[in-house]
């Protein structure tokens, strides 16, 4: 059928005005999508920066704690045991189960422990107690060995000449301790001139001096834990001693003897060195290196013609000495109760053993002089920091995230509740009706 004259212009008057119609809703559609966009944009600024805060809030708190938490970890006065209230009142007798290693010395009267430490140096029971503990332990006589310092071993002597005269001696004398060797001087009333001020690092002649010091005051110089002081520290690469003289240069210094047993440590070379070289009358002595309570190993054993401090170093010097030895320690003891200020920081001492396993440090030997014979190694692990950032970066944004989910899930509830509010009051004017 043929198209009008006036229908063809009316058909392009509509087609003309849908153009324009739809040119419009385009229009209206990118004026209302700028908003929009920026809308999102803005909200995808806020999100970041709340990721961001809480990121930088948990990275300075974790500044923060390192900060103080690794002084705490590297701190070695925490104090976890409480060893004041320990009371010593059980009974060793370490004849039932063991005999001397020379049969001679069967009929033994004194039983003698020759290195001991207290609070006056670094150990952890006072002088007073340190006799009760050894009485405990089986002995009846005691060597005190400060590092560097007699005080603790006159302290201890005046405590049991006072309390057990008769029944047991002290022995004062020192532990002359540095970078290259620690060494017990036993039986002297004074700190040996030249033990606490030669330094971290003595020459050979200062160490002589010593020697020859500790003889003017009719003392013996013994050379301790031979093994310990020249164990490699693996991690250092040196031994904890740098530079301890030989036995053969101990000798010619005029050293006196040789600890062979130290805690649970024979030293087997040095008493070979000893037999081998019998001709130089070298005393040994054994040691439980005491600075806590713990087992008991070894029992230096001789006779004595009366129980006084005379005549068991008379008995010492002579060479008259032999020795009860037991690897696992005896059986006997009492374990200390956590200290209050161990309890109060356990909960901040748990946080910093977190924080300090991003590191390793390899400390070396105190020196007894204020510095350490080695030189400090901290190994930093870095990726392990590296993950820790990647998870506190995690923790910020899947905070953020159910923050939001949240916040959606509120604003959904809210919107059906008011809907369902709204129904139901549309409802009740039609029930009326």
């Amino acid at each position: 059928m043929a198209l009008s004259s006036r229908s063809l212009p009316e058909s392009i008057t509509r087609s003309q005005h849908s153009l324009a119609e739809i040119e419009a809703q385009s229009k209206n559609a990118s004026v209302l999508e700028k908003p929009r966009r920026r809308q999102l944009a803005v909200q995808a600024c806020v999100y970041g920066g709340r990721i961001g805060k809480r990121i930088g809030v948990m990275l300075t708190a974790a500044a923060l704690l390192t900060v103080m938490l690794i002084p705490l970890h590297e701190s070695a006065n925490i104090g976890v045991y409480d060893y004041g209230t320990m009371k010593f009142d059980w009974t060793t007798d370490p004849s039932t189960w063991l005999k001397p290693a020379d049969a001679a010395y069967s009929d033994y009267n004194v039983l003698l422990d020759g290195h001991a430490h207290t609070t006056l140096s670094d150990g952890r029971l006072t002088p007073e107690q340190l006799v009760e503990y050894a009485i405990a332990q089986g002995f009846n006589a005691l060597v005190v060995t400060d590092h560097n310092t007699v005080a603790g071993g006159l302290q201890a002597e005046r405590y049991a000449r006072k309390k057990y005269t008769g029944r047991f001696v002290v022995i004062p004398g020192m532990e002359y301790s540095n970078c290259r060797v620690h060494m017990n001087l036993i039986d002297i009333n004074a700190t040996v001139a030249g033990s606490s001020d030669g330094g971290a690092y003595p020459s050979d002649d200062e160490i002589r001096r010593v020697i020859e010091h500790t003889h003017a005051q009719g003392g013996l110089a013994i050379i301790n834990h031979i093994p310990w002081s020249t164990r490699i520290l693996e991690r250092l690469g040196h031994a904890r001693l740098p530079g301890h003289p030989s036995v053969e240069a101990l000798v010619d210094w005029g050293v006196d003897g040789f600890e062979i047993i130290n805690q649970a440590t024979f030293d087997m070379p040095t008493l070979q060195f000893m037999r081998a070289h019998s001709s130089s009358h070298l005393l040994f002595m054994t040691g439980s290196d005491v600075h806590a309570p713990g087992k008991a190993y070894a029992w230096t054993v001789l006779k004595a013609p009366v129980f006084t401090k005379e005549a068991i170093m008379r008995e010492i010097r002579a060479g008259r000495t032999s020795y009860l030895f037991d690897p696992t320690g005896n059986r006997a003891g009492e374990l200390p109760t956590y200290s209050s200020r161990y309890l109060a920081l356990a909960p901040l001492a748990g946080a910093a053993e977190y924080i300090a396993s991003f590191y390793d440090r390899y400390s070396g030997q105190y020196s007894f002089h204020g510095t350490h014979c080695q030189r400090d190694i901290v190994d930093v692990h870095g990726q392990s920091i590296g993950y820790l950032v990647m998870y506190i970066i995690t923790a910020a944004v899947l905070t953020e995230l159910a923050r939001v989910l949240c916040q959606q899930i509120r604003f959904c509830a809210a919107r059906w509740w008011v809907k369902r509010r709204s129904n139901s009051t549309a409802a009740e004017p039609a029930q009326q009706v």
